[in-house]
C-alpha cells in the first residue's frame, strides 16, 4: 500500500467532508483515509459514517477525546501505507499535491517529508499565499519552516517517535520535524500552493500565538544541547534581524508620513500646554 492519509477531527461536522474530498480527488488514489474522530460531540461521526458508507477508503477510529498528538499517532500506527499523508479536519489540499510529492522524493532518497505553498483561507477568500524554504535542523531549531499538513515517509515518523504527547499545547508538529531531521532526513518542497489552511475563530494557531514564549521553552529545554551545538548560527540570525529590525525603524523614520505624524502630534501637544495655561 503506498499512500495513507491521517486526519484527526474533533467537533469539525461543517469541514471535515471538504478534508475529505479533497483527497478523494487526488490525482494519485489515496489507498485509506484513516479519520479519528477524538470524542466530538457535534455530529461530525454522523458525516464520517455517511461517507464512509459510500467511500471503501474511509476508516474510522473512535476514541474517548485524548487530544491531537493520541489522534494523530493511532492513526498511523493503524495506517498500511509507505507514506503518511497528514491533515486537520478544516483544511485541504489541492489535487495534484499527492502526485508531485511523490514525484519530488523520487528526486532524492534523503527525504523524510514534502511539503507545499499554502494559502491562508479567511471567510472563503484565499489570501497571502506562501512558498516555504527547504529546512535544516538548525533553521527548524529557531522556527519551524514546515507545514503541519505533509506527505511523510512512515518509516521517518517511526524512527522519530511520533508525535509526542507532552506537546499537547501545540507545536507538535514544530517537535516532530526536528527529531525528524536529527534522524539525517530532509524536507524537499513543492513550490506551488497546494495547500489550503482555513482560518477559524479559537483554533490552535491562535492558543500557540498567545502561548509562544513558553511552547518555545518547551522546545529549548528538550533539545537543549542541540541549541548549544548550533549556538553560533543563532547569534548570527539573532545579529542579523536586529540590523534588519534597526534598518526597518530608521526607515520609518525617514518616511514622510511618519513626519507627517511627528509635526501633527507635536502640535497637538501644544495646543494641549495652551488649555491648560488657560
Amino acid at each position: 500500500m503506498l499512500v495513507s492519509a491521517v486526519i484527526p477531527c474533533y467537533n469539525a461536522q461543517s469541514t471535515i467532508s471538504i478534508a475529505i474530498d479533497s483527497l478523494l480527488q487526488q490525482t494519485v488514489f489515496i489507498d485509506e483515509i484513516i479519520v479519528v474522530n477524538d470524542g466530538s460531540t457535534d455530529d461530525s461521526l454522523a458525516v464520517i459514517k455517511e461517507l464512509e458508507k459510500v467511500h471503501d477508503s474511509i476508516l474510522i477510529i473512535d476514541q474517548k477525546n485524548e487530544g491531537v498528538c493520541v489522534s494523530r499517532n493511532n492513526g498511523i500506527l493503524k495506517a498500511a501505507g509507505d507514506y503518511i499523508l497528514t491533515l486537520d479536519a478544516d483544511d485541504y489540499f489541492d489535487d495534484t499535491f499527492v502526485e508531485k510529492a511523490l514525484d519530488k522524493f523520487a528526486e532524492n532518497d534523503q527525504y523524510g517529508a514534502v511539503m507545499c505553498g499554502y494559502v491562508r483561507v479567511v471567510k472563503g477568500k484565499k489570501i497571502m499565499p506562501y512558498i516555504p524554504q527547504e529546512i535544516s535542523l538548525q533553521s527548524c531549531l529557531m522556527n519551524n519552516g514546515a507545514l503541519s499538513c505533509l506527505l511523510f515517509k512512515k518509516s521517518a515518523i517511526l524512527e522519530a517517535g511520533l508525535y509526542d504527547v507532552a506537546m499537547k499545547d501545540n507545536y507538535e508538529d514544530w517537535d516532530l520535524n526536528i527529531r525528524i531531521l536529527k534522524e539525517g532526513y530532509r524536507y524537499g518542497v513543492v513550490r506551488e500552493v497546494l495547500f489550503n489552511y482555513t482560518d477559524t475563530e479559537f483554533s490552535r494557531n491562535d492558543t500557540a500565538e498567545s502561548n509562544d514564549l513558553e511552547l518555545r521553552m518547551q522546545l529549548f529545554n528538550k533539545y537543549r544541547q542541540d541549541y548549544k551545538q548550533h549556538d553560533a548560527f543563532f547569534f548570527r540570525e539573532f545579529i542579523k534581524e536586529n540590523n534588519r529590525l534597526k534598518k526597518e525603524n530608521q526607515r520609518i523614520k525617514n518616511s514622510r508620513s511618519f513626519k507627517w505624524s511627528r509635526s501633527i502630534i507635536t502640535i497637538a501637544e501644544g495646543f494641549k500646554k495652551i488649555v491648560k495655561t488657560n
